[in-house]
Order: structure tokens, then C-alpha cells, then sequence
């Protein structure tokens, strides 16, 4: 054993030359009971568990907040969708309000044709006045007043219509801006509200590795939020400026209203004075005709008894002149100079200047008869004239007048 111990083997024979030693069998037996696996497990094991441990909470941590960024990205994109929305509803609102201004002023344009064709129907009649009345007087420069008011009131609503077509443009394009942005915030909000909801038993989950490259032309969070505010302003500024031009156009349709019948009043009360200036001449002109006839009445009557006068003096001459006549023929110195001679010659006289006297005042009275009856002829037309003048103010213009329309209609109602 000692030989053996010391390594001395013995040859018993060849087929022992390929056995290991004793030494080798005890220190195989060492290494394989050893266990050296056994710990490197072990030592694995609670190496891996930790890591398990650990790699979970980190991946329950980085899910839960990423989790509460996507719900607090929800959040964010919901207050911008929901201011859009707010917007939206405004500015639909002041579309509407807007489009039943404009409506309000076409109405006010087609109801200031009736004006219009009113004011050209009397400036039309009234150019059918006679003669002397045919003159530039009160009415008529009311009537030109009101018709150059009419053109600026018809200029004035051109342009404030205009003015609406391009604020209403305006409007549309604000409004188109915002339900685009609006668009892209609803599908975001979708799309944030899923991935907030995602689980990873969730049958959508699936694997997509090449998620993670970002996106050439991606916003960031400031010019993502810039486009918004940006839309938001530009909703702003057309709503401030649609509301200062409704104001704007609710003032003019009541001032032109105002004014357009504040000038039919004066038109109409042009009107009545010149009517009853008219009258009142007219009365006048037949006070005077009523005269004019009683003096050519009077004046053949004076006529008739100069014509008569004229006739008896006549005869009275010849009276006279038969008897010189017959005194002349006296014979011889019977043919005297006596008294009754020359009172005869002296009637004779007398009697040829009162047949002057007489022919002048005939004369005379025949040129006032033929100038009253000139007169009366004059006053006749001229009645003719203001009947006519009152017919187109009293019968025509003031019957056409009542159709001018109301203050409520000339301001579209």
C-alpha cells in the first residue's frame, strides 16, 4: 500500500496501463460534488430576480407615467379642442348674425326702389306744371334734395354690403381654419385617449419596431400650440371686426332711414305749402275774375249809355243844324243875326264838342273793355294754370307720397 501511496504501481499486466489513479478519482469526486453550478445558479437566480424586480418596477414606472403624459397630452389637446369648439360656436353664431345683416340690407335696398321711384314720379308729373307756374320753388328742392339723398343712401348700402361680403369671406375663412385645426384635434384627442387606454392585454397591442424613429418635419409642442393660438387670433379679429361693422351698418340703415324720412316730411310739407299758396291765389285769381267780369259788365253798360248819348246828341246836332238851315233861307233882310241865330250856332258848338267829348270817352272806354276782357282772359288761364298746378301737387304727388315706405321698412324689416 505504501509502494502504491507513493506511486509505485505494479504491472500486473498491460491493460492496467490506462487506468487514473486513486488521487485523480478522489479529486474528480471533489470537483463534481463540489457544486460550482449550483451556486452560479443560485447566485444567477437572485441576480435575475432582482433584475425581474427591479426592470419591473422600472417598466410599471416609465408605463405609468408614460401612461399619465398621454393622459395629461389628452388633457392638453382636449382644452385647445374644446376652446375650438367654443370658437366654432361663435363664430357660427356671428355667420349667422352677420348673414341676416345682409339679408336686413338687401331688403333695405330693394324697399328704397319705392322711394325712388316715387321721388322720379313726382319730379316727372311736376314737370307737366304750365306756363308760369313751371318754376324752381320749395317742392321742387325737396324733391332734388330727396333724390340726391336717394343716390347717397343707395351708394352708402352698396358699400356696406360690399363691406359684409368681404367681412362674411372673412368670417368663412376663420371659420374653415378652425374646424381644420379642429379636424386634426379630434383625431389627436382619439388617438391620445386610445394609447392612454392601451393595456398590454389589449388586442390591438402589437409589435412595431421601427416606432421609435421620429418623424422628418415633426412640430414641437410650442409650434404645435402657436398654429392654434394663431387661429384662435385670427377668430378674434374677425369676430372684433364683424361685430364693429354690424354696429357700423345697424347705424347707417337708422340714420338713412331717419333721413330719408325726415326728408319725405319735408317734401310733403313743401307740398302742402305750395297748395295752399296755390289756393290761396287761385282764390284770389277768381276774386279777381268775378271783378273783372262785373267791371266789363259795367264798362258795356257805360258803352251801351254813351252809345246812346251819342245817338242823341247826333239827332240833337241835326235838329240844330236843320233849323240854321231853315233860318238861313230866310228872304231878304228878314235873314237877320238875331239871338236865337247865334244861340243856334252856339248849340251846334256845344253839341260837336260833346259829340268829341262823347267819341273820346267811347274810345276810351273800348280800349278798357277790349283790356278787361284781355284781363279776364289772362285770369282765366292763369286759374287754368294754378287748377292744373294743384291737380299734379294735390291729386298726383300727394297721392303717391304715402307710398314712400316706413322707417321700419327702409331699414330692411
Amino acid at each position: 500500500m505504501a509502494a502504491i501511496q507513493n506511486g509505485d504501481y505494479l504491472s500486473f499486466s498491460d491493460n492496467n496501463t490506462e487506468l487514473k489513479t486513486v488521487e485523480y478519482w478522489h479529486d474528480h469526486n471533489r470537483e463534481v460534488l463540489k457544486g460550482d453550478i449550483i451556486g452560479k445558479v443560485d447566485h444567477n437566480t437572485a441576480i435575475t430576480k432582482n433584475c425581474i424586480i427591479k426592470v419591473n418596477q422600472t417598466s410599471c414606472h416609465d408605463f405609468n407615467d408614460s401612461t399619465d403624459q398621454l393622459k395629461q397630452r389628452a388633457k392638453h389637446i382636449n382644452y385647445w379642442k374644446t376652446e375650438l369648439e367654443r370658437a366654432l360656436r361663435d363664430i357660427d353664431a356671428e355667420i349667422m348674425v352677420l348673414e341676416a345683416l345682409r339679408q336686413q340690407l338687401k331688403n333695405a335696398m330693394d324697399t328704397l326702389k319705392v322711394p325712388e321711384y316715387v321721388n322720379e314720379e313726382c319730379l316727372n308729373i311736376r314737370r307737366n306744371r304750365m306756363h308760369t307756374d313751371t318754376i324752381y320753388d320749395e317742392p321742387q328742392d325737396a324733391l332734388f334734395n330727396e333724390s340726391v339723398l336717394i343716390e347717397n343712401v343707395k351708394r352708402i348700402h352698396s358699400d356696406a354690403l360690399r363691406e359684409i361680403e368681404n367681412q362674411m369671406k372673412m368670417n368663412v375663412a376663420a371659420k374653415q381654419a378652425l374646424e381644420g385645426d379642429w379636424s386634426n384635434k379630434y383625431l389627436a384627442f382619439k388617438y391620445e385617449t386610445n394609447n392612454s387606454e392601451l393595456e398590454t392585454k389589449s388586442c390591438n397591442v402589437k409589435q412595431t419596431p421601427a416606432a421609435t424613429r421620429l418623424s422628418e418635419g415633426q412640430s414641437n409642442v410650442q409650434s404645435w400650440e402657436q398654429l392654434t393660438m394663431s387661429g384662435l387670433d385670427q377668430f378674434k379679429s374677425s369676430i372684433d371686426k364683424s361685430q364693429t361693422l354690424r354696429t357700423k351698418v345697424d347705424a347707417i340703415l337708422i340714420n338713412t332711414a331717419r333721413d330719408l324720412r325726415s326728408q319725405d316730411i319735408r317734401v310733403n310739407k313743401a307740398l302742402s305749402d305750395r297748395i295752399a299758396r296755390t289756393e290761396q291765389v287761385k282764390t284770389e285769381l277768381e276774386n279777381q275774375l268775378r271783378l273783372t267780369l262785373s267791371k266789363i259788365s259795367e264798362t258795356e253798360n257805360i258803352l251801351q249809355t254813351l252809345h246812346d248819348e251819342t245817338l242823341k246828341v247826333s239827332q240833337r246836332i241835326q235838329v240844330a243844324q236843320t233849323r240854321l238851315n231853315t233860318k238861313h233861307i230866310r228872304p231878304n233882310v228878314e235873314n237877320c243875326r238875331e239871338g236865337s241865330l247865334v244861340g243856334l250856332i252856339e248849340e251846334v258848338k256845344d253839341l260837336n264838342d260833346s259829340m268829341t267829348l262823347l267819341q273820346k270817352r267811347t274810345l276810351e272806354t273800348q280800349k278798357l273793355r277790349a283790356d278787361l276782357i284781355h284781363e279776364r282772359s289772362k285770369l282765366e288761364n292763369e286759374i287754368i294754370v294754378k287748377k292744373k298746378s294743384l291737380y299734379i301737387d294735390n291729386e298726383r304727388c300727394l297721392f303717391v307720397r304715402p307710398h314712400f315706405q316706413s322707417a321700419e321698412k327702409l331699414c330692411g324689416f
